[in-house]
């Protein structure tokens, strides 16, 4: 079984990189945080190198410089052992679509119910 990447809080000022593509952010591209907020879900505000500044940001989205590769590992790893979990069960959509459960905005996962509640509410009101 893989070991499981601690994630310390990031400190204001400290370099990280990005885990997930973000809207004008490529994957793995380095930030430096300018804001720390947040009690219950600690969130970041990244200045990347290429411009871009991206607010509310989950710490599962970024990585130190020095544990990036580990865990990208890591990832994959998890990915690979829910597809296998969901295989054996024979979840087969939720194996192709990595359970479906959720999409990532912002690094912020939203659950597919209100999505499709939202999807609802636009036709009632037909925008």
């Amino acid at each position: 079984m893989a070991k499981a990447l601690t994630i310390d809080r990031f400190r204001r000022g400290e370099t990280v990189r990005t885990l997930d593509p973000l809207p004008g952010v490529p994957e793995g591209t380095p930030g430096r945080v300018t804001l720390v907020d947040g009690f219950a879900w600690v969130r970041y505000r990244v200045l990347f190198d290429n411009g871009v500044d991206v607010g509310t940001l989950d710490g599962t989205a970024l990585a130190r410089p020095k544990q990036y590769d580990e865990a990208l590992a890591l990832r994959t790893a998890a990915s690979q052992a829910h597809a296998e979990v969901a295989e054996a069960d024979g979840d087969t959509e939720a194996a192709a679509t990595g359970g479906g459960e959720a999409k990532s905005v912002n690094g912020v996962s939203v659950p597919s119910h209100l999505l499709e509640r939202s999807k609802q509410a636009r036709q009632r009101l037909g925008a």
